[in-house]
């Protein structure tokens, strides 16, 4: 009986690890750009990549993401360094912290557009994020400590 359930914890262990060790990769392309905010780059923003259902099946791969360089430019990784993200369509969200050199506003949870990621092609954007209006206030990064703030 002991042997039954040792071949059965065996078994069963190396089935988790089977269908665990690996994640479905969808064809991705290299894809670069700059984050701008009236004109001018932005630095140190997350760029979010996020495939869209399209047709029939529910399974799109996973978000690309990146940080911009002083220079406002990204280039997206989604399953290595530098892969570029899922080919197919994207909604593109920007997430700035707080402190942005302009009157634009960039969050996690606001959608900026919809980006087409095409095989074989040059997949180069620029996202141009929106003026701030009255309606959205300004924007507070929820991992900033106020109190640190007061201090500098």
């Amino acid at each position: 009986m002991k042997s039954i359930w040792s071949l059965a914890a065996v078994l069963g262990t190396s089935a988790v690890v089977g269908c665990g060790s690996g994640l479905k990769e969808f064809p991705c392309e290299v894809v670069t750009g700059i984050v701008t905010c009236e004109g001018q780059p932005v630095r140190e923003a997350q760029v979010y990549f996020t495939p869209k259902v399209s047709g029939k099946s529910a399974e799109v791969g996973k978000p690309g993401f990146a940080w911009t360089g002083e220079d406002g430019r990204f280039e997206l990784s989604t399953y290595g360094d530098g892969d570029g993200a899922v080919v197919g369509p994207h909604i593109v969200r920007v997430t700035t912290g707080n402190k942005l050199p302009c009157n634009c506003v960039g969050e996690e949870t606001r959608d900026l557009m919809e980006i087409e990621v095409k095989a074989g092609e040059e997949n180069e954007f620029e996202i141009a994020l929106p003026k701030r209006t009255s309606l959205a206030p300004a924007q507070t990064n929820p991992f900033d400590d106020p109190e640190e703030d007061e201090k500098k």
